[in-house]
């Protein structure tokens, strides 16, 4: 069960630090935000799709209704194309992942209509946009059934993932409440070192207090 809590003032980095603390590697590469301020969380959806040239695959067998028909509210459906540049996502599928109540979307592969996406406010990290379609290129190997890779990450049904302007990190679900507790640890520590720079004191005074030599 994914936290209900609301991460405010928590962040990617913060994840990420918890993260190595925990040795885990969680921090994806090479997808991007595709607007400015989107944060989201929740539970990963994961999707595999097999990847041809065009014509190598009937219109219908990419399956998108397949997988918005397993997706729930506070999913996030986390997409494996390879990061193949082909169109995997649009303005259709937005409408009705947001009707659903579907937090966001990770693809390492493409999206189009962004501009319609962003008008949505529907948050989506991927790795390229184009208008190039998936119809005929892409079929739909898995929805939520194995572990993906996304972003060199790989993400397991039910995964927790967050993600900020910064990029996108998973937590293992077997490590979440451990990831939770270093999390909290690091919030209190950056929380007084800030109070410490709010008072005028220098970087490594601030660091100081803390009985670091550096942070």
């Amino acid at each position: 069960m994914v936290d209900t809590r609301s991460f405010d003032g928590i962040d990617t980095g913060m994840f990420a630090d918890a993260l190595d603390i925990l040795g885990i590697d969680g921090s994806m590469t090479g997808v991007t935000p595709i607007m400015h301020g989107q944060r989201f969380h929740g539970r990963a959806m994961t999707v595999r799709m097999l990847v041809g040239t065009p014509g190598t695959f009937a219109p219908d067998e990419i399956g998108l209704g397949r997988i918005l028909a397993k997706a729930k509210a506070g999913d996030v459906i986390v997409i494996d194309v390879g990061g193949h540049p082909i169109t995997v996502w649009g303005e259709l599928t937005t409408i009705a992942a947001k009707n659903l109540g579907v937090r966001g979307l990770v693809v390492d592969g493409a999206v189009r209509d962004a501009d319609i996406i962003r008008a949505h406010k529907f948050p989506v990290v991927v790795r390229h946009v184009v208008p190039t379609a998936g119809k005929t290129r892409l079929r739909l190997g898995s929805v939520n059934e194995e572990p993906v890779k996304v972003g060199g990450v790989s993400v397991h049904p039910g995964d927790f993932v967050f993600s900020d302007d910064t990029g996108v990190v998973v937590v293992p679900q077997s490590k979440y409440e451990q990831t939770l507790i270093e999390l909290d640890k690091i919030k209190q520590k950056e929380d007084v070192f800030k109070q410490g720079l709010a008072r005028g004191l220098n970087y490594l005074d601030a660091a100081k207090e803390q009985g670091l030599r550096q942070i």
